[in-house]
């Protein structure tokens, strides 16, 4: 898979099938998508591409730089897309000038010319265009004056729940790791270079690798978590604590794990945490002992997840 970002960097000689959409969090919907797409250009030998953007919409349409916390970064979405085996992953910026656009702009200056585009795969509820005056209706009606399919991919549901970045980012922030992994149809994750924390934990006999979290980046509520940690291609299992350190008297937000048989040292280094299940809300003890006896506790329970999985 190559990642592009510049419309003179695609071979304007190749036709392709192209899906359309945010793709955060790249759940079991957009994987639906994805596999419609590649099954499209496999049948019509066109190259595949996933258009997006390096921003949010929303940062740009509300005017002030807000929008949805991130559940994938940028760079894990680049990994996921290749393992689903992508051509291209075209990363356009979204800004006044395209979100100013009619829709029939967007699919003949970009869509038709720029991107060469045969096939198009989209959500049940994709909107494009100025205000979102496109939707999946006008699309067809393009697509049959410029000479392209459209194929509008149904929502996937799990329980009567249709799966959406929103629902799964709720999920998240509620702690209810398990389901949200069910609708991503993978752990969600966590990645982040090892900083220097206070130290605290390893005073109390339970070292911990902190990270440094993106701002845009969704965190789970706040809580003890059983995790699988990646540190240089090896697993290791971990006890994540997401907390403002009551005991300590602390409000900033960390992200620190005790990993299981692990000794190296691991500063400045990249790691991944893999959110398997929650374990307990956070707590405030009266002193040091009360949490180095919840800690071994967290680890016991923690172990018996893994044991059992």
């Amino acid at each position: 898979m190559i990642v592009v970002n510049k419309y003179e960097d695609l071979n304007n000689q190749i036709n392709r099938g192209v899906a359309l959409g945010n793709f955060d969090g790249i759940h079991i919907g957009h994987q639906s998508l994805i596999t419609t797409l590649l099954h499209e250009c496999a049948e019509n030998n066109l190259e595949s591409c996933v258009y997006t953007f390096l921003n949010h919409p929303l940062s740009i349409i509300t005017k002030t730089n807000a929008s949805p916390m991130q559940i994938t970064n940028l760079h894990m979405k680049e990994r996921i897309f290749e393992f689903h085996g992508l051509d291209i992953l075209f990363l356009d910026e979204f800004n006044e000038a395209f979100m100013n656009q009619s829709p029939e702009e967007f699919v003949v200056e970009i869509l038709v010319k720029k991107l060469k585009c045969k096939v198009v795969v989209v959500g049940f509820d994709y909107r494009f265009g100025s205000k979102g005056l496109g939707d999946t209706e006008l699309l067809k009606e393009l697509g049959k004056e410029y000479s392209f399919k459209v194929i509008v991919v149904e929502p996937v549901e799990i329980d009567g729940i249709k799966v959406s970045s929103t629902k799964i980012r709720a999920l998240i922030v509620n702690g209810e790791i398990e389901q949200a992994n069910e609708f991503l149809g993978r752990p969600f994750t966590l990645a982040g270079q090892v900083v220097h924390g206070e130290g605290r934990g390893r005073k109390l006999g339970f070292p911990t690798a902190n990270i440094s979290i993106n701002p845009g980046q969704l965190i789970p509520q706040l809580g003890v978590y059983a995790t699988e940690v990646v540190f240089e291609g090896k697993r290791y299992i971990g006890a994540t604590s997401i907390s403002s350190k009551p005991t300590f008297g602390n409000q900033d937000i960390t992200v620190e794990t005790f990993i299981l048989d692990f000794s190296e040292i691991a500063y400045d280094k990249n790691i991944e945490i893999i959110f398997t299940k929650k374990v307990r809300n956070q707590t405030k003890f009266n002193n040091e002992q009360e949490l180095i006896d919840q800690i071994q506790k967290d680890i016991t329970v923690i172990k018996n997840i893994y044991k059992h999985n």
